[in-house]
């Protein structure tokens, strides 16, 4: 392996890992791990086991796009812009991302509401940055994308329940 695919090898196992190891933290120890234990959920709520499975694909898939990123080479200042918009904005929604099982599960299903609303809009920005930038960067969102809308959902069902 050349110097250089071993560095990329080397990033991609890097932006992986550290998505998996910060989302696996914030589930750790926000109180996520417990479950749905007391909180009234809606009939087409998925079983407690599926959410690790889930996460795990969605966590392996939101860092392979930061790679796409990162190994990203612009060929202009527009390029660039777009790469480092990316970047960023990858980091807000990993901070959101983070920050909802913590309210979710201690403070306030309202607010855990408003921040997957907050993360679908972050996560919809980065799938349009994506298209412009590397397409497959777009393509590993998209199931991300989709839960997120599908937790959102799920989310106002049991604000109704539990109020």
């Amino acid at each position: 392996m050349t110097k250089t695919k071993s560095n990329k090898f080397w990033t991609f196992i890097g932006c992986v890992l550290f998505t998996l190891g910060v989302g696996t933290l914030s589930g750790f120890l926000s109180g996520a791990m417990r479950g749905y234990v007391g909180i009234n959920t809606p009939d087409f709520a998925p079983p407690d086991w599926i959410f690790s499975v889930v996460w795990t694909v969605l966590y392996v898939m939101i860092g392979w796009s930061l790679y796409l990123a990162i190994t990203y080479r612009p060929i202009d200042r527009t390029g660039e812009h777009i790469k480092n918009a990316f970047i960023v904005l990858w980091f807000v929604q990993l901070a959101l991302n983070v920050l909802w099982p913590f309210i979710f599960f201690n403070v306030d299903y309202t607010i855990a509401f408003v921040i997957d609303a907050l993360l679908v809009a972050a996560v919809t920005s980065l799938v349009t940055l994506g298209f412009f930038m590397r397409p497959l960067s777009s393509v590993m969102l998209l199931p991300y994308w989709g839960w997120l809308i599908f937790a959102a959902v799920e989310n106002l069902m049991i604000i109704v329940l539990n109020a």
